[in-house]
């Protein structure tokens, strides 16, 4: 007798784990086609609201986020991202202030580079009415950015985000880096300097002196790159020849302790990229070479000295 009930629990055990592991994939198996259907016009759908726009706009966003959510986090499907962004962009002609939509427009379709273009358009149409929401223009700034690599643009962006969201300073310093990788540094330091004049908060006015400063020594480098190109027809290879043919009279600091360096297209950079927390690990960089073809000079050569920054040998 006990030899059955262990006989009939090890198969009962042997069932319930086979279930466990096949159920899954028979449901996923078995589960119909998840669609997320195309709306209706933007006029069909204010007619059939019947005067609740705001709750038909909340009625399409939930369910696309509904799909979105059982297609990519349950199913492991790629979502038809096309048709998501037709019925968010439909629920904001609804509603332009439904904020969720926007969000979630963000979230989903920023990491599409073709989805772009139309995506900040939906964030525009809702910056238009969001006056407000600084989340929007830094969203359209942070697209423009990293995706469409267009610092100038973002920038414009950024520095709107900057101006809603004055209690950070943050967003204006990145706003100044954003002009500078645009190749308008004058820019930047007339933002800046214009933030300084403004700002009554010690701890904002020295993070906007610091980038000033530094923006300042760059320009103060690029236009000795403009004249020494003006004079022999040619970028100089590093910022010590333009010392040595008297393009400037000095090597600026890098007030975020990096050291700057000109590039092969002739443009100028720093080490510290402008951050705060910088990698102290970085290799000095011989001016205008690789970072490999730098790392062999300095096991060659001597730390040196270069305005009031002494650069060491580093492993």
């Amino acid at each position: 007798m006990n030899i059955k009930r262990i006989g009939l629990g090890l198969l009962l055990i042997i069932f319930t784990g086979s279930m466990t592991f096949y159920y899954p994939k028979i449901q996923r198996a078995c589960k119909p086609p998840l669609h997320l259907h195309r709306l209706p016009p933007e006029f069909a759908l204010s007619v059939f609201s019947f005067g609740n726009k705001e709750l038909m706009a909340c009625v399409i966003f939930y369910n696309t986020e509904f799909y979105f959510g059982e297609k990519a986090g349950s199913r492991k499907e790629i979502p038809e991202y096309k048709i998501i962004y037709d019925a968010l962009n439909k629920a904001t002609d609804l509603d332009p202030y439904n904020m969720d939509c926007y969000y979630f427009a963000q979230g989903a379709l920023s990491w599409i580079k073709p989805a772009i273009p139309v995506l900040n358009r939906l964030l525009i149409k809702g910056l238009k009415h969001r006056t407000w929401d600084w989340y929007l223009p830094f969203f359209i700034g942070a697209n423009y950015y990293f995706q469409l690599k267009d610092p100038l643009h973002a920038a414009q962006y950024m520095k709107q985000a900057a101006k809603l969201n004055y209690k950070s300073p943050i967003l204006a310093t990145l706003t100044a880096r954003m002009f500078y990788q645009g190749n308008q540094t004058q820019t930047g330091i007339l933002y800046l300097k214009s933030l300084i004049a403004e700002t009554s908060s010690p701890v904002f006015k020295k993070q906007f002196k610091k980038r000033l400063h530094a923006l300042e020594a760059i320009l103060f480098l690029e236009q000795g790159v403009k004249r020494y190109k003006t004079r022999f027809g040619k970028t100089p290879k590093n910022i010590r020849e333009m010392l040595t043919t008297g393009m400037i009279d000095n090597i600026p600091a890098d007030p975020y302790g990096g050291r700057f360096y000109i590039d092969n297209d002739g443009k100028i950079l720093t080490t510290s990229k402008l951050a705060e927390a910088w990698k102290k690990k970085d290799i000095k960089r011989n001016d205008g070479h690789s970072d490999i073809n730098a790392k062999e000079s300095l096991q060659k050569g001597n730390p040196e000295k270069t305005g009031g920054i002494t650069q060491r040998n580093r492993p």
